[in-house]
């Protein structure tokens, strides 16, 4: 094996791990492994490699630029079955456009959680198994399987919907460029960074052992006990099923207190308004509730931007949707990847010095304590919820004097 910088990949600090150079070389020289944070790495044997620098070229850090675009339209959406809503992390929009997208004749690519509690992309055409990529899973996934087998459909004239993190989408479209690309439909999300396999790992373990039990499966998003305070939920194999709340859990406490995401997601190369994908689809937090029909009743909404005319059209073959206009700058002003990147914890470099000395266990009370909101973030979000009692001109004063958050 031999340095992925030899052959003009970026050192492991500024890798996305979006695997692009893997699915890119045909001769296998490239694999993916773990580095010591357990994030997934490209590894280079010198044996196979013939310095053609096809995995320069479809790598996002050092390639060429990918065109990105200004969405044409801003919308709030949500499933109208509430029971499909509620099961969603936001408002259930992937799961509408998956349908469409399948009844139409095409595959769907997704991340799930296999059995063995690792986060993965697959592709499938069975919408009981497109369901399972339902929701938000907070941890790096494993894509490099999933590239290739879209490349494979592509080549072969399917219909291929593709969903993930900005840079995962940046990885297929550079795959599929030329002709593969007219039959290939994106979907990004957008992302708070992508978190350690490693510590999910350990956490996992951890919860494990309380319940004296093997998880089976892990919700991230239960909207208990409301969609924008929600809970990390676990199922395990003796039937027992618990939940954390994000204000105490350990995990999302990590996630949200930016301790475990990957270096390159602190200096992220998609923020802003300008989107590479068809579609972008998030939860809108800043959502202001203009009417009291279309009010926030703490079922869940997205955000959908619709960046491409394909993307406008995928969203009009979508049935059972209730989609509210909105403008771009007041999902801006809810959505920081919209604007900024999410800096990397000033305490992260102690976090990971005290997690290799001491493993998960020594960094729960240092670090990961409860987090209480605050009364003028209660404040905010209770205006969000109730704007419609208040006057046009004066709802619009107020959002703008608070800076719409």
């Amino acid at each position: 094996m031999c340095n992925v910088e030899t052959i003009g990949l970026p050192a492991s600090d500024n890798c996305l791990g979006c695997s692009a150079c893997v699915a890119a070389c045909a001769r296998g020289a490239l694999n993916l492994e773990q580095d010591e944070r357990g994030f997934y790495r490209p590894a280079v044997d010198d044996g196979l490699c013939v310095g053609c620098g096809a995995c320069s070229r479809a790598c996002p850090v050092v390639g060429s630029p990918t065109s990105r675009h200004r969405p044409l339209k801003t919308m709030a959406a949500w499933d109208k079955d509430r029971g499909r809503r509620l099961a969603a992390t936001s408002g259930g929009m992937f799961m509408l456009l998956a349908d469409a997208f399948v009844r139409q004749g095409g595959w769907v690519c997704g991340a799930v959680m296999n059995e063995d509690m690792i986060v993965e992309h697959i592709v499938s055409n069975d919408i009981d198994v497109i369901a399972k990529m339902r929701g938000s899973k907070y941890v790096q996934s494993r894509i490099d399987a999933a590239l290739s087998d879209c490349l494979d459909l592509l080549k072969r004239g399917e219909r291929v919907l593709f969903s993930g993190t900005s840079c995962q989408v940046d990885a297929m479209r550079r795959l599929a460029r030329g002709r593969l690309s007219a039959n290939l439909m994106t979907v990004d999300v957008l992302c708070h960074g992508a978190p350690s396999p490693r510590v999910w790992g350990d956490y996992v373990s951890y919860r494990e052992r309380e319940a004296g039990s093997k998880a089976v499966s892990a919700r991230f998003r239960k909207k208990d006990p409301s969609w924008t305070v929600f809970s990390l939920e676990m199922l395990f194999e003796n039937g027992d099923r618990r939940s954390w709340c994000t204000v105490d859990d350990y995990y999302l406490r990590a996630f949200l207190g930016d301790y475990i995401t990957q270096n390159a997601c602190h200096s992220c190369l998609y923020t802003g308004t300008d989107r590479l994908s068809d579609i972008t689809l998030a939860d809108f937090w800043g959502y202001v509730s203009e009417s009291r029909a279309d009010r926030n009743t703490e079922d869940g909404i997205s955000l959908v931007l619709v960046n491409s005319d394909a993307g406008m059209g995928l969203l009009k073959s979508v049935d059972g949707v209730h989609l509210i206009d909105k403008e771009l700058g007041e999902a801006v002003k809810g959505n920081p990847p919209l604007r900024t990147v999410f800096p990397a914890n000033g305490r992260s470099d102690e976090f990971w010095a005290d997690y290799e000395k001491g493993g998960f266990d020594s960094v729960l009370d240092e670090y990961l304590g409860p987090r209480a909101s605050s009364k003028k973030h209660q404040l905010s979000l209770w205006f969000n919820d109730h704007a419609y009692f208040f006057p046009g001109p004066l709802r619009r004063a107020l959002v703008s004097a608070r800076g719409g958050k």
